[in-house]
């Protein structure tokens, strides 16, 4: 068996030492992969010590991964070649602070600017409304589907939030909800709708019993466990990719021709907000985001306002109108 290269052994030290600050484990599980292309670079580059590492080498290797396509073999995106570079300026940080290293390589290092992107879609009221109400909700997989989907709208939340709530985290009385362990590590608590509230009440004392029969001993064992709000069939665990194909397939149904997935109902929820005139603050903490910037980016998704507006007051607009009346009175 080959023993573990110089990058692994600090590698494995500088994950370990993150764990010991309360990182988020998904955050962690994440970074093993970003280690895996700085040694593909190595080995073409023939360095075989990463702490002989300068700031040489990492700017290369920033050139090497803007032109390192995906697995998919797509180009890599501005936003995921900053992740892999921000970890590794904490890790050579690392380095340095605990003596491996004598200097810090990415101490001057910059990050490339990421484009102030919106988000590409956003469900109107109406085209959210055919979507949540296309479940048949007289079979129990359909009512579970439609509650999946009133939750998803009322709060915002992202689809492993939802995948990890369990039914401690439902308080019915108070209409909230509480999101353990979310992006970053963060917990925190949102309101839930009226109507989301009356059928994760008619969910977990009536349906969710009934997908909890066909569950084996196992399944009983693991529930006991972590009795998980939304589960399958077997009474188990949702899987990842059933979520999203259930968010995929009523959208089908309702024949919306805009690519739905779990990421852009909760852009849907934060823009009609806003759009109600919500408090940005109060959209900020409902959706866990750490920065007010990254909420802010909704307020510009408001943009049929802003073409009524631009209608209603602008004189050109206004001249149009007039036009187009004159020229009905005198045809």
């Amino acid at each position: 068996m080959n023993e573990p290269t110089n990058l692994e052994l600090l590698q494995a030290r500088y994950l370990n030492h993150l764990q010991l600050l309360n990182y988020s484990p998904r955050t962690i599980a994440a970074m093993p992969s970003y280690f895996k292309l700085l040694a593909r670079f190595m080995a073409e580059v023939k360095l075989h010590d990463v702490q002989a590492m300068t700031s040489t080498h990492l700017l290369d290797f920033q050139r090497w991964l803007y032109y390192e396509p995906t697995w998919k073999d797509t180009a890599r995106s501005v936003a995921s070649q900053n992740r892999v570079l921000s970890v590794l300026r904490g890790f050579f940080r690392f380095l340095k602070q605990e003596g491996y290293t004598s200097h810090d390589p990415a101490a001057e290092m910059l990050l490339a600017r990421e484009p102030d992107a919106l988000p590409r879609n956003v469900l109107t009221p109406q085209e959210a409304r055919r979507i949540i109400e296309a479940p048949d909700v007289q079979t129990a997989l359909g009512y579970r589907d439609r509650t999946i989907l009133e939750v998803l709208y009322a709060t915002g939340i992202r689809k492993n939030e939802l995948m990890n709530l369990t039914l401690a985290d439902v308080n019915l009385d108070e209409e909230l909800l509480r999101i353990n362990d979310g992006k970053g590590g963060r917990d925190r608590v949102v309101p839930l709708s009226g109507i989301a509230c009356s059928f994760l009440e008619s969910y977990i004392k009536a349906i969710r019993p009934e997908l909890l029969q066909g569950r084996d001993s196992q399944s009983k064992a693991r529930q006991s466990n972590t009795p998980r709000l939304f589960i399958s069939l077997r009474g188990r665990p949702m899987a990842r990719n059933t979520v999203g194909a259930v968010v995929e397939k009523y959208a089908k149904q309702a024949r919306i021709k805009k690519h739905v997935t779990c990421h852009l109902w909760r852009h849907t929820c934060a823009t009609h907000l806003l759009k109600n005139n919500a408090n940005l603050r109060h959209v900020q903490e409902m959706l866990g985001h750490r920065s007010l910037a990254t909420t802010e980016r909704y307020l510009r998704l408001t943009i049929t306002d802003l073409k009524e507006a631009h209608r209603k007051f602008h004189p050109r607009e206004a001249s149009t109108r007039n036009v187009g009346t004159r020229n009905k009175s005198g045809a």
